[in-house]
């Protein structure tokens, strides 16, 4: 799903060091370079990152636009060939920080030879609108519309202990896949309450049509009915959704790119209803997510995030496996949760995801006009999901707990645009890649 995220859930792995810096402007990029994945990959999705409320980078001297893209080249033996282009398009002015508006976009395919023949698998498509001072600096008004298409979207149950079954030659066909297809459109509002509070109002609207194959473990688990005879999954028919949200932030961080110090949180609420309403698909949801930044000496930076989402009532089954109220993204996997775990890995009413990294930025230098920042970090994540709200058999014994643990680097371009590229080890890694266990993200933003 090309998310307010791109999805990632985006935007794919890139093959060597030059390949990798030519597509930095990318949304969530993965690679696995092992020939035969035993199992389908994630869904596609491109990462969406909260615009900034404060300066970012440094302040520019005149007013004036900037642009920071660069095509998409790459592919592995999961997502194909992949091709498209990213950029930024950016107004910056002294006296408007962080800036009067800016413009990102993304177009994407790739194509691949699989169970059914050779492929375009995956599309993602988006383009966001960011004004920060509109109605007289009275209100940050932030639109976008997206577009995705994944005819190899991986769905693998409900529950934190999901199995992943492989013929014994490896392959699994399209046992864990199936197609997602969506068209969303949303409004952000944000409007500040004084000091370090804000207060964010969100509409979204979208049309998603999901399809299984044959036999597989979608189709299976779509045909599963209580006593009641109330389905074991919600979501497998084309329905148009509606979703309001609602949260207070609140933000005291001294820079938004590259945070050396503060607190950005955030408290929310959100519901959810869908038409036809014969499918009985409704749902609620709530998020607390808290995040610090800690100078510890000179550039070295301590950052630590905790993430908390639950739902509840019957929700759509590519829902399970997304949190957040004005951003949805991929959860615990993917390059906003849990890295090296796939994207919708696991799925259940309620996520967790802890995050703690050591960022140093080290390196500035001027290119092509623009300014250029480089560093580096080290991360450890962890996380789980739960089916429900008590005990259940689907989510195991014991904490359950999955991570990941890794390394990258990032690029701060100019004043507003920043690119990052991860390398992530997860036990969970070889449900896409078995014998390469490594998630590689190239994704716009810092994770958080």
């Amino acid at each position: 799903m090309l998310r307010e995220r791109l999805e990632t859930r985006g935007l794919r792995v890139l093959l060597g060091v030059a390949t990798l810096a030519s597509t930095l402007a990318s949304r969530d990029a993965r690679a696995a370079d092992d020939e035969q994945p035993a199992l389908p990959p994630p869904r596609a999705a491109a990462t969406e990152v909260e615009p900034p409320t404060k300066p970012v980078g440094g302040t520019p001297e005149t007013e004036r636009n900037e642009f920071a893209g660069a095509p998409i080249l790459g592919g592995n033996t999961d997502i194909g060939f992949q091709i498209g282009v990213a950029a930024t398009f950016t107004r910056v002015s002294p006296r408007y920080l962080p800036y009067r508006w800016k413009i990102d976009g993304l177009v994407s395919a790739s194509v691949k030879d699989g169970p059914r023949g050779t492929e375009v698998v995956q599309q993602s498509h988006d383009m966001r609108l960011d004004i920060p001072r509109a109605v007289f600096g009275k209100l940050r008004i932030m639109p976008g519309v997206f577009f995705e298409r994944t005819v190899n979207a991986g769905y693998f149950g409900i529950g934190n202990d999901s199995r992943a079954v492989t013929n014994p030659d490896g392959s699994v066909g399209s046992r864990y896949q199936y197609v997602h297809r969506e068209i969303r459109a949303r409004v952000n509002l944000r409007q500040p309450l004084g000091g370090a509070h804000s207060i964010m109002y969100g509409l979204a609207l979208r049309n998603v049509s999901p399809s299984s194959y044959a036999g597989s473990k979608l189709d299976l688990d779509s045909r599963i009915v209580d006593v009641k005879g109330n389905p074991y999954i919600y979501g497998l028919e084309s329905l148009n959704h509606a979703a309001v949200s609602g949260g207070l932030i609140y933000d005291t961080r001294d820079n938004e790119i590259t945070p050396h110090r503060g607190s950005f949180d955030q408290y929310a609420l959100r519901v959810s209803g869908a038409t036809p309403t014969r499918a009985g698909v409704y749902s609620g949801g709530a998020n607390i997510i808290v995040r610090r930044y800690v100078p510890i000496a000179g550039p070295l930076v301590f950052a630590a995030r905790g993430f908390v989402d639950a739902m509840a009532g019957n929700v759509p089954f590519y829902d399970l496996s997304q949190g957040g109220a004005f951003i949805p993204i991929d959860l615990p996997g993917g390059a906003q949760g849990v890295r090296g775990v796939p994207n919708g890995r696991y799925s259940g009413l309620v996520k967790m995801v802890a995050n703690v990294e050591l960022r140093v930025t080290h390196l500035r230098f001027r290119l092509f006009g623009d300014d250029f920042r480089v560093g580096n970090n080290i991360f450890f994540d962890t996380g789980r999901v739960f089916a429900k709200y008590r005990p259940d058999e689907r989510d195991g014994k014991g904490l359950g707990l999955k991570y990941g643990v890794g390394a990258g680097f990032f690029v701060v371009w100019g004043t507003a645009a920043v690119f990052r590229v991860e390398f992530a080890y997860s036990p969970d890694a070889v449900a896409a890649n078995p014998n390469f266990p490594i998630g590689i993200y190239a994704a716009d933003g810092q994770m958080f």
